[in-house]
């Protein structure tokens, strides 16, 4: 059995009782036989076990549905946000940024509300993308949060995806910690 198979077998991922319509990764997840368990989780929306070991205070995804729940969070959320990402820039190896239905960093600054819905949501602001596009970029830096954003445009790939960063984060903490010795 590969290093990958025995992770996949063992990992149960981890989602936040506050977490919403994640139905397709809950899904994606089911039809891989891949483990998982609702649960409170003090930072992020995802996070996972392996081995017997809790990595919800080393491993973290965060997860936003698209590009209008990221803006939502950098506007009425903003202080809720800040101070989460502030919490665990500080206390997790990894937190990272996940953003569904966007492709890359331009189509993120690119992206603009329709008129229609502007005008049927009575918006004042049409070019949030680029609110959202530096926002990031200025939390990212390693002065602010010191995070990293991924992006997922197609949802059909959020759990594959998060199930990636489990992966190799839990084959490094592998990696280091195979020659250590723990006395009790």
């Amino acid at each position: 059995m590969t290093k990958k198979e025995k992770f996949l077998k063992e990992v149960v991922i981890l989602y936040d009782t506050r977490e919403q319509e994640n139905k397709h990764i809950l899904q994606w997840l089911d039809e891989h036989d891949i483990k998982y368990e609702r649960r409170k989780l003090d930072i992020g929306d995802y996070s996972f076990l392996a081995e017997g070991k809790d990595f919800s205070q080393s491993c973290v995804i965060e997860r936003k549905k698209d590009i209008d729940e990221l803006y939502g969070s950098t506007q009425q959320g903003r202080e809720r946000v800040e101070k989460e990402f502030n919490a665990g820039c500080k206390t997790i190896n990894q937190f990272v940024l996940l953003v569904e239905k966007c492709k890359s960093w331009e189509h993120l600054k690119d992206f603009c509300i329709p008129d229609k819905q502007l005008i049927a949501q009575n918006r004042k602001v049409k070019e949030i993308g680029k609110h959202c596009y530096f926002t990031l970029r200025s939390w990212e830096c390693g002065n602010r949060y010191n995070f990293r954003t991924l992006f997922v445009q197609d949802n059909k790939d959020t759990a594959k995806t998060i199930l990636e960063q489990f992966y190799y984060y839990w084959h490094n903490y592998k990696e280091l910690t195979k020659n250590r010795r723990f006395d009790r």
